[in-house]
């Protein structure tokens, strides 16, 4: 399921880390929303695959009774070779150097995320945008 955004939101993305590879410039980049884009796309599900030197990232949700379905036939001994139906809600496509820029972001994400309670970001910092390098 999707929800709308407002077009007019900005995603702003600056970080003060010094670049990583040698030629690397950061700077601020500002983020518009354009025809459909501002919407959010819910995924329950994703994939990865390689092909000519590009990363092909699917994004796809699939109904909690389908899931629920294939984990009660896989606890009875049922046929593991199910065919599940699922919608593909976004596919995006980038070159290996804007994969590995985007795991480090995840990497980041992840590791705020699991920060106890106690040290735990202010909702300011916790809102932080996401580290961008254009190469």
């Amino acid at each position: 399921m999707s929800q709308s955004m407002t077009s007019e939101r900005d995603a702003v993305s600056t970080n003060g880390a010094a670049p990583e590879a040698a030629g690397a410039v950061q700077i601020g980049l500002r983020l518009r929303a354009s025809d459909s884009s501002g919407r959010a796309i819910v995924s329950n599900i994703s994939s990865v695959h390689l092909s000519s030197g590009m990363a092909f990232i699917d994004f796809g949700f699939i109904e909690q009774s389908v899931l629920s379905e294939a984990a009660r036939a896989a606890r009875s001994g049922g046929d593991h070779k199910q065919v599940a139906d699922g919608r593909l809600e976004c596919r995006i496509a980038m070159g290996l150097g804007e994969l590995a820029q985007l795991a480090r972001q995840l990497q980041q994400v992840l590791a705020n995320a699991s920060r106890p309670a106690s040290t735990a970001p202010s909702p300011a910092e916790h809102m932080m945008p996401p580290d961008t390098s254009l190469q």
